[in-house]
């Protein structure tokens, strides 16, 4: 690859772990074609995306952004980077598939970035367990309507109560 043709990469790679709040450091190696291919489909149907580049554009890419990362052992061996906004989703999907691929223990992350902050492997299932976006935004709106419910509640209740005094005057006076 020329020189030109790297720098457009590292600066591509630079910009997508800058703009994620999750970036997966990943081993594939091990996995056949159908099940990489099965990998990356499930990912960009949660709208995650993956990219297999070498070691050093990586390393330039990550010290591009800004992180002080020397040659580590999570830039060893074959390693797809795994991009998202959602950081629960693509923890998700890689513990899952790792599941399916139980005699091969692949993809395994080496590492990841959450949230700016480089993390160990052991982050992953972490964040798997957290819930997802739509989960904690439900959660939060139930939790903010609750309250406007015991109020209105509380308004309409000394209406229902004249109605219920009311109601068996009704009866009486016909």
């Amino acid at each position: 690859m020329q020189a030109s043709k790297k720098n457009e990469v590292v600066k591509e790679i630079s910009e997508k772990i800058k703009n994620a709040s999750a970036v997966y450091f990943s081993d594939y190696l091990g996995l056949n074609v159908e099940q990489v291919n099965e990998l990356r489909s499930e990912l960009f149907e949660n709208n995650v995306s993956m990219q297999v580049v070498k070691n050093t554009l990586i390393l330039r890419a990550l010290k591009d952004a800004g992180y002080d990362v020397e040659k580590s052992d999570f830039l060893t061996g074959s390693t797809a980077l795994v991009y998202s906004n959602d950081p629960v989703t693509p923890a998700r999907i890689l513990i899952e598939f790792q599941k399916k691929t139980k005699d091969l223990n692949k993809p395994d992350v080496k590492a990841l970035i959450f949230e700016g902050e480089m993390c160990g492997k052991e982050k992953v299932v972490q964040i798997a367990k957290l819930p997802s976006a739509d989960v904690l935004m439900s959660t939060l709106l139930g939790m903010l309507q609750s309250p406007m419910q015991q109020i209105l509640g509380c308004l309409q209740s000394p209406m229902r109560d004249l109605l219920s005094v009311l109601k068996p005057l009704e009866k009486i006076k016909q």
